[in-house]
């Protein structure tokens, strides 16, 4: 009886301590246009838009942006964001997706506008 008592508390605390447990956190939808994401804890894996640039006014020299008034995007296959470690990039004016896959680590949005999740 004391054996079936024992198990039923450790039965009992462990449904316990899983209720209790705090929510995993949710997947950022939006990305915001700054930042590193790492994929998992922060971001979910998927195809990403946004619609370009966050800069309120564009700096052209010779009818080219300067690098200032563009959105930048990296893929990394490390979680620190490591530039030896980059899979992707590009780099535009205008709207733009990102693919972030299964292969991807972690991402880097520089000066962009927020990142929503394509269905």
């Amino acid at each position: 009886m004391a054996r079936a008592l024992r198990a039923l508390a450790i039965f009992v605390a462990s449904v316990t301590a899983i209720a209790m447990a705090p929510p995993a956190a949710a997947a950022m939808d939006p990305i915001p246009g700054n930042g590193v994401f790492v994929v998992g804890p922060d971001i979910a894996p998927g195809l990403y838009h946004t619609d370009g640039s966050a800069s309120v006014v564009g700096v052209w020299i010779n009818n080219v942006p300067t690098q200032d008034s563009m959105c930048a995007w990296f893929t990394y296959g490390t979680p620190d964001a490591n530039k030896e470690h980059v899979l992707q990039t590009n780099i535009s004016i205008g709207p733009m997706y990102a693919n972030i896959n299964t292969s991807v680590k972690a991402f880097e949005s520089q000066n962009c506008q927020p990142w929503t999740r394509v269905p």
